[in-house]
């Protein structure tokens, strides 16, 4: 399924740093550093939301928390700081990290609506007729999850939004092997998170390769050749190289950045 499959590249960062930390040999100890301290610190933004409309009872608790991981971001050997830190957490009280978690919860929840939400407007400009129209019509009810408080309500919410989907446009989206239009927003995911890293102050080593690389995906973007947009986007799950996989681990701060406001 089509936000599926961005929703994925979640699980497939947290794959790539277990299978990091499980082979520090073969990565430089510099890279695997700058790959947890970049960690650290997305996670501090994470508590810094958290921390905007924070349960009075637990504000003391979340601002030592907060200052710990940003302690932690900005400390020489990021990998002792990280063990430190996982210790502290199992210390604290239990309702009070079950409140933590229960937020980072309620954070990943809001940007997979927004994800999906983005995915189907950005699918709306690559159809036409009646799916287009069904999709302008799903669109409000992205908005409408988004704004529900209760976590559980929210959830079913989200996940009923597929059910009133047409067969027609169930096809379009399942179809293997995929359709035009369907690569075509994953390609453009792709594009926004290249633009997003351009911006970014660590990318800086990087920047010739992100620009070459985003001229590969607007070759791709405009090709008519399926094999050349599919190929393209199965080299994002290439970890090979120490610039591969500082795409992978930034696509998380790209989703908080993009789509969890």
């Amino acid at each position: 399924m089509l936000w599926q499959k961005l929703l994925l590249i979640n699980l497939q960062i947290i794959l790539a740093l277990q299978c990091i930390v499980g082979n520090p040999v073969e990565v430089d100890v510099d890279e695997l550093k700058a790959q947890i301290s970049s960690h650290l610190s997305y996670t501090a933004r994470r508590l810094a939301r958290i921390q905007q409309d924070v349960d009075a009872k637990y504000a003391i608790e979340l601002e030592q928390l907060l200052a710990r991981y940003l302690k932690a971001a900005n400390a020489e050997d990021p990998l002792v700081e990280e063990k430190q830190l996982l210790e502290y957490e199992g210390e604290q009280r239990q309702s009070f990290m079950a409140y933590v978690n229960l937020q980072y919860d309620e954070q990943f929840l809001n940007e997979d609506i927004r994800v999906q939400e983005w995915s189907m407007r950005t699918l709306m400009t690559e159809v036409s007729g009646p799916l287009a129209e069904e999709i302008e019509m799903v669109l409000p009810a992205y908005e409408s999850a988004v704004k529900i408080d209760d976590f559980d309500q929210k959830y079913t919410a989200f996940t009923g939004i597929q059910e009133t989907f047409s067969a027609a446009l169930w096809q379009l989206i399942d179809a293997e092997p995929e359709e035009e239009a369907v690569l075509n927003v994953q390609l453009k995911f792709f594009k926004e998170f290249l633009l997003y890293l351009q911006k970014q102050e660590d990318a800086a080593s990087f920047a010739g390769m992100i620009k070459d690389t985003l001229n590969v995906v607007d070759s791709a973007l405009a090709s008519a050749d399926l094999k050349q947009k599919m190929d393209v986007l199965d080299s994002f799950d290439d970890l090979t190289t120490k610039f591969r996989r500082y795409l992978d681990y930034k696509v998380l701060e790209f989703q908080f950045d993009r789509f969890g406001q």
